[in-house]
């Protein structure tokens, strides 16, 4: 049974149609962070760049048990890839917010018919998700209106806003939906006493924690690969050596090497309490952080490139300290490549023969500039968000510290 359901009527087309929620019996309490991600948001510029402008179509909530000690992760993913969201979720036994992307395109009379199926699909999905259990699934679907030659234009920030706003917990776990966590990590975490512990050091102390990510060689195909990475995500960290020495796990985007060094992956093995690392321009780990403390992700980038990095940029600028987890990682699944990133890459996929497009300096410029702004003091503390006038109705309290959460 589903504690809340949200449908939008669908009699006419997305970009015309009036809308009006019809809500099933609830008597759930919303945090008001997610009650104002619900309500309609107005056209936003920053700059020259017009923000993403999403329409909540479905809210499907789950029913089980909830504690304050919870982890939620946050991702998102369009309809068509809620199979790699299901993978992840039968080995994580916490909370998962997840924003889910429909595209609706100009004048196409079919939207309508499509946006129906679109939601009735990840209805049928969320049933199956809370009767086999494994996460506990909340979900979004938002609609928004493009162009039909900008399919590539995927809002990946837009929609980590819309997760992170609606996340349960006061532990999120940044991370994409094509990524599988090693089972048993949210019992770990979720524990009383480790829960404390890890809430001070997030908090108190300033930390993010970094789970080293790994993927398969791209030399072992998609089909391969996904049998290696479910090997991985279900072995041993010594296991996990074994293929690392066999160049069957490779550090996570080896074609863009900044991206996950810093993570220090041969002390990682040799490691089992957790070490700092030092953050370098370019680090896009997936974490575990406050939510409370977690900016907004900036919505001016859209498709694939740069999105992430400052995320992280920004959380350094905010003088938070990057720690490893000793023993805690996770593994991703091979895929065919979307549109963003063809859009962004030509030539032989996630491999350092590609070849950058317009789209990937456009976006660096972006970035430029944010890093500029940070530096200089000048970026909004709100951040850039359709979300910005939304916040954290209140701020977490630290219990003492009693054990390592690691």
């Amino acid at each position: 049974m589903l504690v809340s359901c949200v449908l939008l009527q669908v009699a006419q087309p997305a970009f015309a149609r009036n809308l009006a929620l019809q809500t099933s019996s609830s008597s759930q309490t919303l945090d008001p962070l997610e009650q104002c991600a619900n309500e309609p948001q107005p056209p936003f510029t920053y700059g020259k760049i017009r923000m993403p402008s999403l329409k909540v179509e479905a809210i499907l909530k789950s029913s089980r048990h909830r504690q304050a000690s919870d982890v939620t992760i946050i991702t998102q993913c369009s309809v068509d890839r809620l199979y790699m969201l299901e993978a992840q979720c039968r080995a994580w036994s916490g909370l998962t917010s997840v924003a889910i992307y429909w595209p609706l395109f100009f004048f196409d009379p079919t939207n309508t018919d499509k946006l129906s199926t679109a939601i009735a699909e990840t209805k049928a999905f969320h049933k199956r998700m809370e009767a086999e259990g494994g996460c506990r699934l909340d979900m979004v679907v938002l609609s928004e209106v493009i162009k039909s030659s900008d399919t590539w234009s995927y809002p990946y920030n837009a929609l980590r806003n819309q997760a992170l706003a609606r996340a349960g917990s006061d532990v999120i776990l940044a991370i994409d939906a094509d990524f599988l966590v090693v089972p048993g990590l949210h019992e770990k975490l979720s524990g009383p006493e480790a829960a404390r512990a890890l809430l001070e050091d997030l908090t108190m102390r300033r930390q993010v924690v970094v789970l080293p990510a790994f993927e398969t060689d791209a030399a072992l195909g998609i089909d391969a690969g996904a049998q290696i990475a479910v090997k991985a995500q279900t072995g041993s960290k010594q296991q996990l050596m074994q293929m690392w020495e066999a160049r069957q796990v490779i550090q996570f985007a080896e074609f863009y090497p900044v991206g996950h060094r810093s993570t220090d992956y041969p002390k990682f093995f040799n490691s089992s309490a957790p070490y700092a690392v030092k953050f370098k321009t370019g680090y896009e780990p997936y974490i575990l952080v406050s939510r409370k403390a977690m900016p907004w992700y900036d919505e001016r980038f859209r498709g694939y490139g740069w999105d992430k990095v400052m995320q992280l940029y920004q959380l350094d600028s905010m003088n938070f300290q990057f720690v490893v987890h000793p023993n805690a990682y996770v593994i991703h699944r091979p895929h065919i490549p979307s549109s963003g990133y063809n859009h962004t890459f030509t030539g032989e996929a996630y491999t350092k023969k590609h070849k950058p497009t317009d789209h990937l300096w456009k976006m660096e410029r972006i970035a430029k500039d944010m890093m500029a702004e940070l530096k200089a003091g000048t970026y909004p503390d709100v951040g850039v968000t359709t979300l910005s006038h939304c916040s954290a109705s209140s701020t977490p309290s630290a219990a003492a510290r009693a054990v390592n959460w690691w």
